[in-house]
């Protein structure tokens, strides 16, 4: 997948660098996310992902460099950890979620997320019952209460079963033929293997691979490869 100017784009970071308590996290990012794309944010551990997520969403300010965003862009995130009322059930989550962030999606929507994400029958519990997995799916529901034009999701399929992930996965990838830009983030290269469009490696606050689309990736037999030869020293 070429980056084009007849594509549209959702989100551009330019020169983007952060700091904090003295320490370079990210320096000198630039990137841009598409509509109509899954764009897959990978790295090791501590190389700046979730920093990335957090001055995209305006949750941390970046000291220098500029982040571009489409006029009247819809953005909504899941974040790492699942933010959730737990002593209120499913559906009161819901409710609540609307009265404090808003939200436009219709009902017969949220009823059709929430049988493919087979959480139909957890609405009506408590959450602090909910499984690790199920938290995460929910957090997921969440995220398109307010239907919005740029998912990002960080470490969506954590704690997943095998049917889970893939139920995820094939939303994922119909909320993109609907017109959705999705940036994610993820340790788990075999499911960024079977989700992403496109690419980028990070390691220490930089970009050490940028734009990698599938049919760049011939001298590599995996993904997984492909991180142990850039990233992995």
């Amino acid at each position: 997948m070429e980056e084009t100017n007849s594509r549209e784009r959702a989100i551009s970071l330019k020169a983007v660098s952060k700091t904090i308590k003295g320490k370079a996290i990210l320096q000198d990012l630039s990137f841009n996310v598409f509509a109509n794309e899954i764009l897959a944010l990978i790295g090791p551990n501590g190389a700046g992902k979730t920093t990335t997520v957090r001055c995209i969403t305006g949750i941390l300010n970046i000291n220098s460099g500029e982040i571009e965003k489409k006029d009247s862009l819809k953005t909504s995130v899941m974040g790492e950890k699942d933010y959730l009322w737990e002593k209120f059930t499913g559906f009161e989550n819901i409710k609540l979620y609307y009265k404090y962030f808003g939200g436009n999606l219709e009902k017969e929507k949220i009823d059709y997320y929430t049988e493919k994400l087979g959480l139909s029958e957890f609405l009506p519990k408590k959450v602090y019952t909910y499984s690790k997995g199920t938290k995460r799916k929910f957090s997921f529901l969440l995220s398109l209460l307010s239907n919005p034009d740029l998912l990002i999701l960080d470490e969506p399929m954590t704690g997943l079963d095998p049917i889970s992930r893939r139920n995820t996965r094939e939303l994922i990838f119909e909320l993109k033929e609907n017109g959705k830009g999705i940036l994610l983030t993820s340790h788990d290269l075999a499911e960024v293997e079977k989700c992403a469009d496109r690419f980028i490696l990070i390691k220490d606050g930089k970009i050490i691979a940028d734009n990698l689309v599938w049919d760049a990736l011939s001298k590599y037999r995996t993904l997984e490869d492909l991180f142990f030869d850039m990233a992995g020293r």
